[in-house]
């Protein structure tokens, strides 16, 4: 059997390979050592079967002079040797194995990135995505203090009522489920006062196709109180970022491209009733 991946910098960094996921079912279920063949002599390397990855190939990686989006060609030999080729290959020759989340959170590790610049990425995202799907027609303005929980603050051309909006961006879901979580002592609600929790998929580089744009006391009654007496309570939101999903946030769901949409809905309901 046969499989073929591109290289990420991480694995040439640390001087291991994660197996094509064509080829895992192949593998040892173990943490084990196994017999690869490459630069024309056998190897025993560890492998690791939770993440998939062959440890051991600094040196091959050396000697190969490897550069991320270099092309590594796996061989399950019938003796159960894994042959590894080093090649150049053009995208366009074999179908090449696609990122996972797990290769993605390694090109983008963003760990050592304190969370007020995480949080900025996010929200930077949710003020491009307004001001160009808007068209010239709505803008957004960030406070220069965030005490209240307002991140963005949008403002219609030529109507002085303005939307606030509090973003909560995620870099990692919890079995598949975008999970934000505000103090229930310094949330306030307001017609006017709308919640997103977006999650930044690592596979993208962007924040995912779908995310929750939720009014203030929506959220304030579906979401879980945790800790519920205590100083330190927080509203938790818990949904999964599908259109197929049936639960409380469902309908809250929505294609980040129809984010503005839901905004000039509500600038269009303020209008009828203040002038």
């Amino acid at each position: 059997m046969k499989g073929i991946r591109k290289l990420i910098a991480k694995e040439i960094e640390l001087g291991f390979l994660r197996v094509p996921a064509n080829l895992k079912k192949e593998f040892p279920k173990e943490n084990v050592k196994i017999k690869c063949v490459f630069n024309g002599r056998t190897k025993e390397l560890s492998y690791n079967p939770k993440y998939g990855r062959i440890f051991g190939l600094v040196n091959y990686f050396r000697k190969n002079e490897a550069t991320p989006n270099d092309i590594i060609e796996f061989e399950i030999r019938d003796d159960n040797k894994v042959v590894l080729n080093y090649g150049k290959i053009k995208d366009d020759e074999k179908e090449i194995s696609s990122i996972e989340i797990e290769e993605a959170e390694d090109i983008i590790n963003v760990s050592e990135l304190p969370s007020q610049t995480k949080g900025n990425i996010v929200e930077q995202r949710i003020a491009e995505l307004i001001l160009l799907y808007g068209q010239g027609l709505l803008n957004v303005y960030k406070p220069i203090s965030d005490i209240e929980g307002i991140d963005l603050i949008v403002v219609k051309r030529g109507v002085f009522l303005p939307i606030f909006i509090q973003v909560k961006g995620r870099y990692n879901l919890r079995s598949r489920n975008i999970q934000i979580g505000i103090k229930y002592n310094n949330f306030n609600v307001h017609h006017s006062f709308f919640i997103i929790a977006a999650y930044f998929d690592p596979k993208e580089i962007d924040i995912s196709d779908y995310l929750i744009f939720i009014p203030s006391e929506d959220f304030k009654n579906k979401a879980n109180i945790v800790n519920k007496g205590k100083d330190k309570a927080i509203y938790v939101l818990n949904s999964k970022l599908s259109r197929e999903y049936n639960g409380k946030f469902s309908k809250f769901v929505i294609k980040k491209e129809n984010l503005v949409n839901k905004i000039f809905d509500k600038f269009k309901e303020m209008e009828k009733y203040i002038k």
